[in-house]
């Protein structure tokens, strides 16, 4: 029973491996403003998260039944290390995860960054190609262009 709890923990250090090798590609991106990649990147990314939420719910399982298995009516990592020596391995493997995880939150935290900047950038380019005018109406207010305008002319 604990070796289908390594196969799918296995699983899911591969999933995490492989998003974060992606996140470092999404950086290239973001510098560049190809939109269809980063559209693409977000579509995967939400397709990894229900694809890792499954890998989870399947390892906890996993995790009960082989502590069911050798009578442990609380399967913790520890207690699973008591009775089984294989249990170690599980252990290593799920740190592997965590700190493949942490990565993750770093390079997600670095993108969101630089998306951020991408995004004024992109502001700055369409306030150049359509400016607000500079001129004050006559109350002093800086006049802006009406957001749509209406006409009874034919």
């Amino acid at each position: 029973m604990l070796d289908h709890a390594l196969a799918v923990a296995a699983e899911l250090r591969a999933a995490v491996a492989a998003e974060v090798d992606h996140a470092r590609r999404v950086r290239e991106a973001l510098r560049t403003l190809d939109s269809e990649r980063v559209l693409e990147s977000a579509a995967r990314r939400a397709a990894f998260n229900a694809h890792v939420a499954r890998l989870e719910r399947s390892l906890t399982h996993a995790v009960r039944a082989a502590g069911g298995a050798l009578g442990i009516l609380e399967p913790t990592l520890s207690a699973l290390a008591r009775r089984a020596p294989a249990a170690s391995a599980l252990s290593e493997a799920l740190a592997e995860i965590t700190a493949l995880a942490g990565t993750l939150c770093e390079l997600d935290r670095l993108n969101g960054m630089l998306a951020g900047r991408a995004l004024v950038c992109v502001h700055a380019y369409l306030a150049a190609l359509h400016p607000s005018p500079a001129a004050y109406d006559r109350r002093g207010l800086r006049s802006r262009p009406p957001l749509a305008a209406i006409s009874t002319k034919a």
